[in-house]
């Protein structure tokens, strides 16, 4: 079986250990909000298992995980309360699942219904949560904020304002103005704060105080015992706290419906207001060839062969000669270069078995939606770490999902704009920099932006009447529980998929674009950091500091013994071209003079490509480095990322950045003139 899937039956038996363990968590007593992360959690885990079954051309177990999610859906919408009848249900539904997965794995067919042995206890479940006649109850009402704010509360969020108000469990507000810098670092720890001690249900943009500058924001926690001297505020970040909903303010009636839940035992107060622990971070797991493995130990045992010998050369170096202690030490750091690269690639795997992820569920869901789809791959041959390709996977699945069912429009639709019937799909990834970058691209309809405004109207996320920017109008799509779907499908239309896009994408560090043009089609870009690789370079020096160019930018390396300065043009091959300093590209100090240049290329827009010679003070030799992308590094120009050496850090330039940064001061000295 093709690599590449036996990581996708990897993942998913990883997904299913998660779910056990989750499942088996809600079997023991627990705080609130502590059970509703697990139901979030095993909502998504349905979500993902329900995609990637499409993916993998499974429609029957899609179904199956459909269903299971739906239960999820109600429990984290407080419409079903977590029991032991209840969790065995659900045990049993992620065992069929299972089970079920294992027959799919040696070859067997899918069954007609993965949950047939269940249908009447999910049945009986579903018609629990049926809502009794005359609607169910919101108590959003109920809460202390402006009409404006209470419209802008998604249905999940109203659902929990009503569930931990029926429970007893009184809502507070924490607002915040944090500066634009780092209002998403700081957001981000308000909110992790708050989960730590409750259930954080929202967070609403909110008004800047006159007088201050920033970004505002309501954060609504539900908890018992609130502490203010816990949150993790900076001077001034914290503008006030509230009690937002209060339960002994629900209707009587209301509250012997469910018995409040006595409140769990509360924790010894913490003296200081420091930042709660940070939850463990998940153990990433390789599956590696054992032939990997064997070959690794293999070098690592030569190099540790040559480390003996350069041990006893040191206790012999009066009788040796200093040629064979250098040939020995050179030997060893090119062992361990080895090394390194050998660890490196065992975690590094190629595109194209995320390529290959994608075209199985797209033929899927083509034949299924009945959307002929001509699809198209680009890049394949680029290396991304394997467990970045694990994450890109379920944000895919919902990129996919999304430009089928929305973007993409039906067979007659199409030819009555003069379209080819099929419509095209092409998924392209191309390394700018020190960034992998993803293009997903469609020629379909288009984002609907008009829908997309009335929607975003009607959630409360933009206000009616004002002109909003194309730009905002498509970031609105990755918002929580955004879906200009009325009613939810197998496919999409919960408003879950292009918000987990969106955090995963963050949790990356990296960036995500939209962009379309009605009845043209729409682009997708996902820009990512890469943390680590393997790069040959040709290493240069230039005011006593070691630099590392691409070896592949690298046109041409000459020197000589006439003087350069920027702005100058040097001959190369019969041509004349302009001539910039590396300190200057990197906004340093000139240098008086420099006797050495490189010649850096790089493909343009047209089929000229763009050559530029770059002044260093000295060249070296060329050798491969291990490349890191270091935080302080983000958002340095030019520079790609650093390796460290033995006189210092070897910093890699980004070949197209520094040739940008070499036109622009060319052109700053002509207008000089």
């Amino acid at each position: 079986m093709d690599q590449s899937f036996e990581d996708v039956w990897a993942e998913w038996e990883d997904l299913f250990a998660q779910a056990r363990q989750t499942l088996a968590t809600l079997k023991e007593p627990q705080p609130a909000h502590v059970v509703q992360a697990s139901v979030n959690a095993l909502f998504r885990t349905t979500h993902t298992l329900k995609g990637m079954a499409g993916m993998l051309g499974f429609p029957r177990f899609s179904r199956a995980a459909h269903r299971l999610e739906d239960i999820f859906d109600l429990m984290r919408k407080g419409r079903l309360r977590s029991t032991d009848s209840l969790i065995e249900t659900l045990e049993a539904g992620i065992q069929a699942l299972e089970s079920g997965l294992a027959g799919l794995r040696r070859g067997r067919p899918e069954p007609e219904d993965y949950l047939l042995a269940l249908r009447r206890q999910l049945g009986e479940l579903e018609a629990l949560a049926r809502p009794a006649e005359g609607g169910t109850q919101d108590l959003a009402s109920l809460l202390d904020l402006p009409l404006e704010a209470r419209k802008a509360l998604s249905e999940y969020e109203r659902t929990r304002v009503t569930a931990v108000l029926m429970e007893g469990t009184p809502i507070h507000g924490v607002t915040v103005c944090l500066e634009f810098a780092t209002f998403d670092e700081r957001l981000r720890a308000f909110s992790e704060s708050l989960s730590a001690h409750g259930e954080l249900i929202s967070t609403l943009p909110w008004d800047v105080p006159e007088g201050r500058e920033g970004l505002a924001f309501l954060l609504m926690t539900a908890c018992r015992g609130f502490d203010a001297r816990r949150l993790p505020g900076l001077p001034d970040e914290i503008l006030g706290t509230s009690l937002l909903g209060d339960p002994s303010r629900v209707p009587a009636s209301l509250r012997e419906e469910i018995p409040v839940e006595a409140p769990p035992a509360q924790a010894p107060a913490v003296p200081d207001a420091s930042f709660p622990p940070v939850p463990a971070q998940e153990v990433e797991i390789l599956r590696l060839p054992v032939h990997r493995v064997e070959a690794l130990e293999v070098r690592l045992m030569a190099v540790g062969q040559l480390r003996d010998a350069a041990s006893l050369l040191m206790r012999d170096a009066g009788a040796a000669g200093p040629e064979r202690p250098l040939a020995l030490m050179a030997r060893i750091e090119d062992g361990l270069l080895e090394v390194q690269k050998d660890l490196l690639q065992m975690r590094m795997v190629k595109v194209e078995s995320l390529f290959a992820r994608i075209e199985p569920m797209v033929k899927s869901l083509s034949r299924d939606m009945g959307k002929p789809v001509k699809l198209s791959f680009q890049g394949g041959d680029l290396e991304l770490e394997r467990n970045l390709l694990g994450r890109l996977t379920e944000p895919f699945l919902h990129l996919i999902r999304n430009a089928l069912d929305h973007g993409l429009e039906t067979p007659s639709e199409r030819l009555a704009q003069g379209k080819a019937e099929a419509g095209s799909l092409r998924i392209s990834a191309s390394q700018r920099g020190r960034n992998l970058r993803f293009d997903i691209r469609d020629d379909g309809r288009g984002f609907d932006l008009a829908r997309i405004e009335s929607r975003g109207v009607a959630l409360g996320l933009i206000r009616a009447g004002e002109p909003h920017s194309p730009e905002r109008l498509h970031r609105l799509a990755l918002e929580p529980g955004f879906s200009t779907q009325d009613r939810a499908s197998h496919i999409s239309g919960r408003g879950v998929g292009m918000d987990i896009v969106r955090t995963e994408i963050d949790g990356l560090g990296g960036e995500i674009h939209l962009s379309s043009e009605a009845r043209r089609g729409s682009l997708i870009r996902l820009s990512l950091p890469l943390s680590r690789a393997v790069v040959s370079c040709l290493k240069v020096r230039c005011g006593g500091q070691g630099f590392g160019i691409p070896i592949g930018s690298v046109l041409r390396v000459q020197a000589g013994r006439q003087i350069l300065h920027g702005g100058e043009h040097v001959a190369v091959h019969g041509m004349s071209l302009p001539l910039e300093s590396l300190q200057a590209c990197l906004g340093l100090p000139e240098p008086d003079g420099q006797r050495a240049f490189v010649v850096l290329t790089q493909q343009g827009a047209s089929a000229r490509s763009v050559e530029v010679a770059i002044g260093v003070d000295e060249v070296g030799g060329r050798g491969e480095v291990l490349l890191r992308s270091l935080p302080e590094l983000a958002h340095a120009p030019g520079i790609m990322g650093g390796s460290p050496q033995e006189d210092g850090i070897l910093w890699v330039l980004d070949p197209e950045a520094i040739l940008g940064l070499a036109m622009d001061s060319l052109m700053r000295r002509v207008a000089r003139v």
